[in-house]
């Protein structure tokens, strides 16, 4: 792995320095209080994640590679500070790691990814299956000097085979979606969002339940957080009682917004919403 990241083969720069709630898929996920998921034969350094002092004493020069979401997806839709995203990219460059972004979540939320929102260029980038228009895809890409060691026309070339290369249906997807995706839409579907994201904390306070639910995340990414002892409980009401208002969410209160949204859907969103705290009164 570190040979395709253009490390050094004769420096001992075997660690992978990551973050506690991070998801990067089945293999590289990192739960608060327990032991990596992974079988992977790496050793991972897990540090906490927007704690810039906290990571700042984990470094060192053994660290191959930094692996970050720019906005935690599974673990709880916490966006990242741009402060800590541009400390981690001083960071690599200082204890010469690769400074990798997953933006398979992200990438949506502005049209060159959380990356251009916030002026960082990675050193890679991993994307989803948004851009192969929402058929089972994944692609990556950085430096030159890492891409090119995939380039099967150079002699010792690393091979890169999957049942999803160059599959001529969902590229075909993928072209016809970024055909729509456009930078207004994209600001569109976020100014969506954080009217939802506003209006589900107004409703909250309203109600004095801050300290049982409310909303964060960034633009058209939504997390609904669950507090207190009885969180899960409130957590599969949530999931539910918008059922019941027809309204499908991602069942830990995950929210995405879609091009086919409108205006009207917000206000259905938050009218259910409004029912669901009338009803824990």
């Amino acid at each position: 792995m570190f040979l395709a990241l253009g490390l050094d083969p004769c420096v001992d720069n075997e660690q992978i320095l990551v973050f506690t709630r991070g998801y990067h898929g089945s293999t590289l996920t990192f739960p608060i209080g327990q032991s990596p998921r992974t079988n992977l034969p790496h050793e991972f350094v897990v540090a906490q994640y927007n704690d810039t002092e906290a990571t700042r004493r984990l470094l060192h020069d053994d660290i191959g590679a930094i692996i970050v979401e720019p906005l935690q997806s599974a673990g709880g839709v916490i966006p990242a500070t741009r402060e800590f995203l541009h400390f981690l990219r001083d960071a690599a460059t200082s204890v010469k790691a690769v400074l990798i972004f997953d933006e398979v979540v992200t990438s949506r939320l502005d049209y060159h990814g959380l990356q251009g929102y916030h002026g960082i260029t990675p050193d890679m980038t991993t994307l989803g299956k948004w851009l192969g228009g929402g058929f089972s895809f994944g692609c990556f890409g950085g430096r030159r000097d890492i891409m090119e060691q995939f380039d099967p026309s150079k002699p010792g070339f690393l091979a890169h085979s999957g049942t999803f290369n160059n599959n001529v249906f969902t590229m075909t997807a993928g072209i016809a979606g970024l055909q729509v995706v456009t930078s207004d839409e994209i600001a569109r579907m976020n100014a969506m969002g954080e009217r939802l994201r506003d209006g589900v904390n107004q409703l909250v306070s309203e109600a004095a339940l801050e300290n049982r639910f409310g909303a964060q995340g960034f633009g058209s990414i939504i997390g609904m957080k669950f507090l207190g002892a009885d969180s899960e409980t409130m957590r599969d009401l949530f999931y539910f009682e918008m059922l019941k208002k027809q309204i499908v969410v991602g069942r830990r209160g995950f929210v995405a917004l879609n091009l086919m949204h409108d205006e009207v859907h917000i206000d259905n969103f938050l009218e259910a919403v409004s029912c669901f705290i009338a009803s824990l009164r």
